[in-house]
């Protein structure tokens, strides 16, 4: 197998059949998938059950005890079997080109950061129901999605300003995981922390940020958002504190590190 796509879930089951909806349609097709579930719930079973027929697929979950969703990703890192590591959220719906151009492109030493297509509610509605896998350009614009530019497959076009990290877009070689010592598990707040932390991280450690904007496209598909300002501002006084110290990796993440 080239790479490990890690799919982050919660309960959303319909989001994650057109998901693997896209999956199946890759034109790369030497990976495994890995569902990391933050809860254990039996919602995914079934759909799960129906995937494996074609897909390689690893389930993977944990007592719902909070927001650990950096707890997941670390449980995902240990049980994946390449060394190119593909991570998105359970409602990012990818292009057929999508796992084929992170495999091209991760390298050690390098985070490879891709953006999305954020969808308007009628597209979106039709995906998740199954009457399209991904949306044509001219529905975006007819529909009003936003976003809108970040769809354009555009190979041959580099990016010289690299972008912030998304975690629903990214890729990585395993050994630079490993030398950060992964994700940071002391980030138990949604809306901020597994992103900024590690990328800050991983900066300081020598590792690259790399655009794979136009390559790497992907669909996040529309639902209502939630007011999370009063865990952001806990989760990024977090991360103030954090950038204060010299080591580039975590004390709380793959491995408990000593003081």
């Amino acid at each position: 197998m080239k790479a490990t796509l890690i799919i982050s879930v919660y309960k959303d089951v319909e989001a994650l059949e057109a998901v693997l909806r896209s999956v199946e349609i890759q034109l790369e097709n030497q990976f495994e998938v890995i569902v990391s579930q933050d809860c254990e719930d039996a919602c995914f079973d079934e759909l799960i059950e129906k995937y494996s027929q074609k897909l390689r697929i690893k389930h993977l979950q944990q007592p719902d005890n909070g927001f650990l969703k950096n707890k997941m990703l670390n449980k995902a890192i240990r049980a994946s079997e390449s060394d190119q590591l593909i991570f998105i959220d359970g409602d990012c719906v990818l292009h057929p080109r999508f796992v084929q151009q992170h495999i091209q492109l991760i390298q050690k030493g390098r985070i490879c950061i891709g953006r999305r297509v954020d969808l308007d509610a009628k597209t979106a509605q039709s995906i998740r129901k199954g009457k399209m896998i991904t949306p044509t350009i001219t529905q975006l614009f007819k529909n009003k999605s936003t976003r809108i530019e970040e769809g354009f497959f555009l190979p041959g076009f580099m990016r010289k300003k690299n972008p912030h990290l998304l975690g629903c877009n990214m890729g990585w070689h395993k050994d630079d995981l490993i030398l950060l010592n992964g994700f940071d598990e002391t980030y138990t707040n949604p809306g901020f922390g597994e992103d900024t932390d590690i990328e800050y991280r991983a900066i300081k450690a020598g590792i690259k940020p790399f655009s794979t904007r136009f390559r790497t496209i992907q669909y996040h598909l529309f639902h209502e958002r939630p007011d999370r300002e009063d865990f952001v501002i806990i989760s990024k006084n977090q991360f103030l504190e954090k950038k204060s110290r010299k080591d580039f990796r975590c004390q709380f993440g793959l491995e408990t590190l000593e003081n």
